[in-house]
């Protein structure tokens, strides 16, 4: 059995010569104390940081949430108001189709009458027309010559069939 000493060998006496140090050559080493302690501080420093950024982040995810929250809000009541617009375009839609059949009934049933001054009522004459005939009867007393008079009770009978 062979046994092998590093005390024989030149090489590991030299690097044992080396490798001891003194006080002061300890003391300029890359490892020293006030570095291991101003390591120490600037993890505390990068610890806190790093706490902070976490409470950042919790707040900004509460924030998004809650963003997310208000934005589904509106996405609800926008598809709501979208609905609800349809149906009133839908019932717009009802009431001029409505119109547009009770002044064609209006135009038919007035189409022998002449009011004063005006031509026979038409498509292109119908807003002034029944103006005139909403002053009419809005101010009867201008209207109490026996002509005028019988011309209210021509258009009474006139529109008597239209149902509103």
């Amino acid at each position: 059995l062979l046994v092998f000493s590093l005390s024989g060998c030149p090489r590991a006496t030299f690097a044992g010569k080396k490798g001891k140090l003194s006080g002061d050559e300890i003391l300029n080493t890359k490892f020293k104390t006030s570095d291991v302690l101003e390591n120490d501080e600037e993890i505390k420093q990068l610890n806190k940081e790093i706490s902070e950024l976490n409470e950042s982040n919790s707040e900004m995810e509460a924030a998004m949430v809650k963003l997310q929250s208000q934005i589904s809000t509106m996405e609800k009541n926008l598809k709501n108001i979208e609905e609800e617009n349809k149906i009133i375009e839908e019932q717009n839609e009802a009431l001029f189709l409505e119109l547009s059949g009770l002044s064609q009934a209006l135009i038919q049933s007035l189409a022998n009458i002449r009011l004063p001054h005006m031509e026979p009522i038409s498509e292109q004459n119908f807003d002034a027309y029944v103006n005139t005939l909403t002053d009419m009867y809005t101010n009867q007393e201008c209207y109490q010559n026996p002509e005028n008079k019988d011309l209210l009770e021509s258009i009474k009978q006139a529109v008597k069939g239209i149902q509103v």
